[in-house]
């Protein structure tokens, strides 16, 4: 059974209205695709999964699930549960909590108000109380984890060092060093032994690199059948799902090769591709799941992704000298015109008419580059939309639905002049 086209996609039910709903939604909407349909409920089941598997006595510590930390606890035997998927099953009294009882600004992240509103009503049940967090990342999570340690959560915060675009020589080697040292502090912490299990290491290196690829594939074949994965699980799989598995590997590598082979087989519909809006997706997963139907509704098609590792890490070396290898080398430190130099690459690469660029309410670590890489592009002539929306639950804003569909629709009368 072949995907709904651009024009064939169902509206918003009325009841969608938190995250959870949307991605039962998008589920339905991929009636024709069983491999979705997992891949959405291993989603939506990840963070509740992880802490049902925890109560049965399964390790598992919570910790950011988008870079090398969740590869790393995985080859420690442990589950690493990304607590930036909290997003799912907050409140808007999640952010009163930060708010009224930790008199936490309310210009503060939203991301950071939103976890820390989810773990304080866990406080006093039987889930994860160990949270591997990074100091060197955001300051507004440094105080949260402060925070939580006096109520009882095990944090350990290690100290990580960016690497700049040209450090390379002796003061690289002085990096990994530290680095290295840094992994076994978390080992000695989250197990009780400064050591690594260098075999259980090294296959989860080399199931990391077999899954950079099928990532690749996975966004290649998106630009022969645009519209077969929708722009909600696309984002999630590339961003999310690729890097922490949804917490069950060998589920998540499984759905993906069943997707890749319903792919492969779906034929090419010379409609779609005159149709589809090719767009890149900059910045963080929206929240705001609605964003993406309108996406969707208004013919765009997110074929490019900002922030993806394709660096396949190194299997010629000890392996977690190439663990950290691969965090330096995939790093995006540095002034935002890095970044920005990595957004306009995708953008030829794609040919993409536009990019959208989205962060959280709050924060500051990026808002101030996402501006400048707007009006950068804009000088360009690539017509560009910067988005910020809310962590915690509830369905986007009309405003942004609203400036989202002008947008792309923008864009389509635009290519049609």
């Amino acid at each position: 059974m072949t995907a709904l086209t651009a024009n064939a996609l169902t509206e918003i039910p009325e009841y969608a209205t938190s995250q959870r709903e949307f991605l039962e939604y998008s589920k339905a909407s991929h009636y024709y695709s069983k491999s979705v349909g997992k891949l959405i409920d291993l989603a939506n089941n990840y963070v509740s999964d992880a802490e049902e598997a925890f109560r049965n006595g399964a390790k598992a510590i919570w910790t950011n699930g988008y870079r090398w930390e969740a590869l790393f606890l995985y080859s420690l035997g442990i589950t690493p549960v990304s607590y930036t998927e909290m997003g799912r099953y907050g409140l808007y009294e999640d952010m009163r909590i930060a708010e009224d009882y930790y008199q936490f600004p309310v210009e503060t992240c939203a991301m950071v108000k939103c976890a820390l509103g989810q773990w304080h009503k866990r406080i006093n049940s039987n889930t994860i109380k160990q949270i591997l967090g990074n100091a060197s990342s955001c300051e507004p999570f440094n105080l949260a984890w402060e925070i939580l340690r006096k109520k009882g959560y095990d944090v350990h915060c290690n100290e990580a060092i960016y690497r700049g675009p040209n450090v390379n020589g002796v003061r690289l080697e002085e990096l990994i060093k530290f680095m290295s040292e840094q992994l076994l502090d978390i080992a000695e912490w989250a197990t009780g032994e400064r050591r690594v299990d260098e075999e259980l290491m090294r296959c989860e290196l080399i199931r990391k690199n077999r899954m950079i690829g099928k990532l690749k594939k996975f966004l290649d074949l998106r630009r022969k059948v645009p519209f077969y994965v929708k722009s909600l699980p696309c984002v999630f799989l590339a961003i999310s799902g690729f890097n922490n598995y949804f917490g069950k590997p060998r589920e998540f590598e499984e759905a993906i090769d069943e997707l890749i082979l319903e792919m492969e087989n779906e034929p090419v519909n010379p409609d779609d591709l005159k149709k589809a809006i090719p767009l890149v997706w900059a910045g963080m997963i929206g929240q705001e799941f609605g964003v993406y139907d309108v996406i969707d509704q208004a013919g765009g098609s997110i074929l490019g992704l900002w922030g993806i590792p394709y660096r396949l890490v190194r299997e010629d070396i000890p392996p977690l000298e190439a663990l950290v290898r691969y965090y330096y080398d995939n790093g995006q430190a540095g002034a935002g015109i890095y970044a920005r130099n990595v957004i306009e690459s995708e953008v030829k690469r794609l040919n993409a008419k536009g990019v959208i660029f989205y962060g959280y309410i709050g924060c500051s670590l990026t808002s101030v580059d996402r501006e400048m890489w707007r009006r950068h592009f804009h000088k360009q002539g690539l017509l560009c939309l910067n988005l910020e929306g809310s962590f915690q639950i509830g369905p986007p804003s009309g405003q942004i639905m609203t400036r989202v569909r002008a947008f792309v629709e923008t864009l389509n009368s635009n290519r049609n002049l």
